[in-house]
């Protein structure tokens, strides 16, 4: 966290970083996330008249954390990052810091 607050001044710095076990996300932009878990629905993508029925790809045990530059769906309610914020991922989930 203190590096990114040390590089940011310096230009645009999204990043993810994972050690396999958690992942490291941080906004000095644009970046949205969204939190998938059992009861899985459908999803309307934002740039293609496609939808998608997770539930049928899925297993009431799934979890999931998807992280983008702008949000890919439209009836899915995306979680936008703010400036300079680093949030972590474990296991599809959040977690606090």
């Amino acid at each position: 966290k203190e590096l990114a607050a040390h590089i940011c001044p310096r230009g645009t710095f999204n990043f993810l970083l994972s050690n396999g076990q958690a992942l490291w996300s941080h906004a000095s932009t644009s970046l949205y996330y969204i939190e998938r878990r059992h009861p899985f629905g459908q999803a309307q993508l934002s740039d293609e008249d496609v939808r998608l029925d997770f539930s049928r790809e899925t297993s009431e045990k799934d979890e999931v954390a998807v992280i983008v530059t702008s949000p890919l769906t439209t009836n899915e309610t995306w979680t936008a990052f703010g400036k300079g914020e680093l949030l972590v991922f474990e296991q599809g989930r959040r977690l606090s810091l």
